[in-house]
């Protein structure tokens, strides 16, 4: 015969197997929903944050240090810090852009790139970004290894690293501002997300010690656009304001 002390301990825990499973079951129907869907690394702590220069990329000479896509440790399937979430907040466009290549990038989408993080940015007053050759060539590299299974799995890089898994065609512009819609979740005072909802793409998008960005494209096996972004120094460090 159960004591009362005994049912109230088997009710919390009944209570809390039934969270568990409902959460189980509502990551079911994100990943299999089809819509687009999005990842972005975090770090622990500051403290965390690579600090030899000589992992800096710059254009002019890439870095020796930072990890080719061939030295790289293989990536994790799932790593802590590691997330991700539905992110149709709207109707992505599904039709390409004409001027923008479904694998790679050209000059337009460089530069939309660019400016589309420049102009969130801004509105945080932070400073704006510039285009790293060394982090286009990692992420574009690094893309090429996912379209087999088309899965979003970060990589082992000291980058940080925002990903988009589309379905069909997604424009740059559509991917940052997607990102960015994040900024609707996330409360600046507490630095906080509200529960249930992603704000790590956007807080990459702004971070404000962040200083290059290079990203990289291609079209799955499966006809899915799967898309990698790198940021230089990376941020998103846990109890740390994006700026």
């Amino acid at each position: 015969m159960l004591m009362r002390s005994d049912r109230r301990v088997l009710d919390k825990m009944c209570r809390h197997a039934m969270v568990r499973i409902h959460a189980a079951v509502l990551c079911l129907l994100l990943l299999f929903s089809g819509r687009p869907a999005a990842a972005s690394k975090t770090f622990g702590s500051d403290s965390t944050a690579p600090k030899d220069e000589s992992l800096t990329p710059t254009p002019e000479s890439p870095s020796e240090s930072a990890p080719a896509i061939g030295q790289s440790e293989t990536p994790a399937a799932s790593g802590e810090g590691s997330s991700s979430t539905d992110l149709a907040n709207g109707t992505p466009s599904s039709a390409e852009s004409p001027d923008e290549p479904t694998d790679g990038l050209n000059e337009k989408a460089i530069n939309d790139i660019v400016k589309e993080h420049n102009v969130f940015r801004a509105k945080e007053h932070v400073p704006p970004l510039q285009w790293n050759a060394t982090l286009a060539k990692f992420s574009q590299q690094y893309a090429e290894q996912l379209k087999g299974e088309c899965k979003m799995v970060h990589s082992t890089s000291p980058y940080g690293e925002n990903l988009m898994l589309g379905t069909g065609a997604v424009t740059w512009k559509t991917t940052v501002d997607m990102w960015s819609a994040e900024k609707e979740s996330y409360h600046y005072g507490s630095n906080t997300c509200d529960p249930g909802k992603m704000c790590g793409h956007y807080t990459a998008v702004v971070w404000k010690g962040t200083t290059a960005v290079g990203c990289g494209r291609v079209k799955c096996n499966n006809g899915d656009t799967m898309i990698v972004c790198s940021y230089w120094p990376p941020g998103n460090y846990d109890g740390v304001r994006p700026f």
